[in-house]
Parts: C-alpha cells; structure tokens; sequence
C-alpha cells in the first residue's frame, strides 16, 4: 500500500468520524455548541470553568450545552433554571457523574457523596438522621464545639500581636476534630499523627484537583496520566487513615456522646437488604471527614481576609457582638439578634462562592427543560457562581456589602437564591453542623481579636482552580480586643 493510499485512508477515516460526531449529536437540544470534533469545547474552557459558563451566558443563554470530549454536559446559569432541574425535577437531576479526580479519589463508590439509587438514598437518610440525633443545628451539640473553640483559641491567641500567620492550619485542625467528635465521639490534639496526615493529603489532592481535568471526558488517558497514579496513592492513604480510625473506635469506644461509626455498626447489625457494610461504613465516614474539614476551614478562612480587608465592616460586627453578647460565650441561638452578623455571613457565602459548580449531577432518564430534550446521562452543571454573580438579583455583586441582606424592619433577610450549599436533593448533608460552626466560630474570632493585613501588604482574593475556591495562603495579623 502506497504513501498516497494511506493518506487517502486517514482522510477519510477522520472524514467519517466527524460526519459521526455532528450526526450523533441529539436533536432538539438547548442553544450551545459542540465545539470542534473529538475534544467538543475543552480548548476553549478556563481553568476555572465557572467564569468561562458565565461568560457563555451571553452568548447562549441561562441554559446551554457544550460537548466536554464526548460528554454531553448542560449548563445551568440562573437560579430559576437550577430550581426548575433541582427541585422540580429533583429525582431526574439526583444522579451522579465523578470528574476523574474523584472518581480516582473516591474509588468503588460506596458512600453518600458520589453515589445515586437506592445506596445513596440509604445513606443520606441515614447521615441525616444521626446528625440530628447528634443535635446538629440544635442546642445538645453547641457545647462540644464551644469546647473545641476553647482550644482553638488557645492556638490563635500564640499570634496575638506576634505578626502575620496563617490561620488555615489552626481552623483545619479544629474542624477536623468537630467532624471527628460526630463520627467517633472524641477529639485529637491539634499536633496528632492522623491530623498531620489528613492535611498533607488534602494538600496535596488540591494540587492534583485544579479544573475540569480532561480525563474526566477521556477516560482512555487515564492510565496516561502520571496525575492518576499520585491520585491513586492519594487515596489508598486517605483509606488507610480511615480504616486507623475505625478500628481505633471499635476498639475504644468509651465515648458517653452518641457517635457515627457507633450508629453505622448497630445499624449492621439489623440491616436486612445488605446496604450497611463494613465497605459502606469505610466510605461514609471518609464522605464525612472529606466533606466536613476543608470547607467549614475556608470559609472561615476567607472570613478572616475579609474582615482584615474591610475594617469598617469588622467593626460594626464587633460593635453588634458587644451590645448583644458581651464577653460571655457565644450562642447559636444569639444569631436571631445579630442581624448584622448574620448579613455578614450570608455575604461571605456569597462572594466566595466556595463550591462555585456543585458538584456534576447526572440526569437519570430521557427529560425536557424548557421544552427543550435532555437525554438520560448528560452530564449538569448548576453554576453557584453564576447565580451569586447575578446583576439582575443582586445589583452590584462584585462589592462586599452585607447591609444588601438586612430588610426594612432591620433583620436578616435571606433570600431563595441565595444557594453556598447547592439546592434540591444533593444539597449538602451537612449544611446545619457548617451553619453552626461558621456562627461560632466567627463571632468568638471578632469577640477577641481584629483583623489586619500585614504591614505594607494588600489581601489577595485570588482562588487557585479547583472544585473549591480556596484563597491563595495570605498571611494575616491578629490584634486582642480584650
């Protein structure tokens, strides 16, 4: 076979493909685009894909679809379309699609965060149930964590007028024993080997978790990817370190709080359809520590560099902390009259925007939108970003200013569309322990300390890519109010 056959060949090989890639695309979909044959719209994506969603939003609407590689995936761009999919629609947009990274980190998918059916609906019934009957959100639970706030205090105090630090660390290790204290009913000391090692591992999987990696929609290049084996060994650790904590708590369960993995095993034990497992108990509680750690830590992280960044806004929580609390500790039950506060955090919960794409849903079955097909499997993407970056809802979003939550009588107003833990059936789980602690935590920061940028130095807002946006590590300086 001659030069001139071969090419002749690869010309109209790549020929049929395209006519098959165009031909394949289903009928009757939202406005979008396919991209370019093959790889669809990667090469045009930002790293931080939510801004590239955004900006298509003028192009094509609050819903469109693109090709990611070969995957169908539907954008959602305003609130009332994640309403409409999320809610109206919540059985047929509950599914789950993992994006390489997790699929890689999560593996057989026996937990709450990455499965759907029957499993997943067990278990979430099942966390939500013990985290209320562990007094998540409610009264019984406020004294462990003002507790666990005492010796996070006693670590923050160390830089009082010491010079800038870096508060991420300290706030890993306290909500690291916040989630430990539900799932084992025990805390560790902010120096303990398992601490340690959880943060190296949460360091290193944002490294390796930056955008829409492209083995997400090509998953023939994962054995490619030397990201794939780091990840693999990412998360045989993160097993290893739950499978020590388990069986540490099985062996020394002398805890007098009721607790997770307590629970789960009695659960076992009476299950009769084979939900609960020793493999779904491993996995849950890794969903739990994974989900509950990092998040609570950056946004208040982020709460930090805010107050530092606007004094005048810092001041006038401090102003409503003391008229209402004073110097006593804090209580859940004193965010009905702090409005300002909780305006504040509400802001917060906005502006950063922590988990600005969800995480992927998955539609279930064949299902319209807006008149418009959506075919079982498509990938969804309800864009948080989007919705908190919303001129028509909210006037000037790119300005810090909580007093855009504070109604005419001087409360805290919070409306529908504000949406930090997503909406519809996979809201966050955990969403009342994270209310909670954020409160907390925050008014017993503002209580006893200001907030400063380092001399001679601005705050940085920046976010690396990642499925969360976690500030860039700013140093801070702390000033006792007392």
């Amino acid at each position: 076979m001659d030069a001139w056959t071969v090419l002749a060949w690869i010309v109209a090989f790549i020929a049929i493909s395209i006519t098959y890639w165009y031909l394949a695309i289903p009928k009757n979909l939202p406005p979008g685009s396919s991209g370019l044959p093959l790889v669809g719209y990667l090469p045009f994506l930002n790293k931080k894909a939510y801004l590239t969603f955004f900006d298509l939003k003028k192009k094509f609407g609050n819903v469109f679809h693109l090709y990611l590689g070969s995957k169908l995936v539907l954008v959602l761009n305003d609130f009332d379309a994640i309403k409409e999919a999320l809610i109206k629609q919540g059985d047929v947009f509950s599914g789950r699609t993992p994006t390489f990274e997790i699929e890689e980190f999560d593996g057989d998918h026996q937990g709450i965060v990455m499965t759907d059916g029957e499993l997943w609906k067990q278990h979430r019934r099942f966390v939500l149930r013990i985290l209320r009957d562990s007094g998540v959100g409610k009264q019984t639970l406020e004294p462990l964590i003002l507790n666990e706030i005492q010796h996070f205090m006693t670590e923050v105090k160390k830089h009082d007028d010491k010079g800038p630090f870096e508060l991420h660390d300290i706030l890993f290790c306290s909500m690291t024993n916040n989630i430990h204290l539900l799932t084992t009913g025990k805390r560790y000391d902010y120096n303990h080997p398992a601490i340690k090692s959880l943060k190296k591992l949460f360091a290193d999987f944002d490294e390796l978790a930056q955008g829409l990696p492209a083995a997400t929609f090509f998953p023939w290049l994962k054995p490619l990817l030397s990201q794939n084996i780091k990840l693999n060994e990412v998360k045989i650790l993160f097993v290893k370190i739950i499978e020590n904590v388990i069986k540490e708590h099985k062996e020394n369960d002398d805890s007098q709080n009721e607790n997770y993995i307590r629970a789960y095993t009695n659960e076992m034990k009476t299950d009769s359809n084979t939900i609960f497992s020793e493999r779904g108990l491993l996995h849950t509680t890794r969903d739990l520590i994974s989900a509950g750690t990092e998040t609570s830590a950056s946004t208040l992280d982020w709460a930090g560099l805010y107050m530092a960044n606007y004094p005048e806004i810092q001041k006038k929580v401090q102003d409503e902390i003391d008229r209402v609390i004073g110097q006593r500790e804090p209580s859940y039950n004193d965010r009905v009259n702090t409005p300002y506060i909780e305006a504040t955090i509400c802001e917060l919960h906005r502006i950063i925007s922590l988990v600005p794409l969800s995480l992927p849903h998955r539609v279930t079955k064949d299902t319209t939108l807006y008149g418009y097909n959506i075919p079982k499997d498509t990938m969804v993407l309800p864009n948080i970003w989007a919705v908190h970056y919303d001129k028509d809802l909210w006037g000037d979003p790119e300005n810090f200013r909580p007093e855009r939550f504070i109604g005419p009588n001087g409360d805290c107003v919070k409306p529908e569309y504000l949406i930090p833990f997503s909406s519809g059936k996979r809201a966050c789980a955990g969403e009342p322990l994270a209310r909670m602690e954020l409160y907390l935590y925050f008014v017993s920061l503002l209580q006893n300390f200001t907030f400063s940028p380092p001399k001679g130095e601005k705050i940085s807002f920046e976010s690396p890519p990642g499925l969360a946006r976690k500030p860039i590590r700013n140093n801070i300086c702390i000033k006792s109010r007392h």
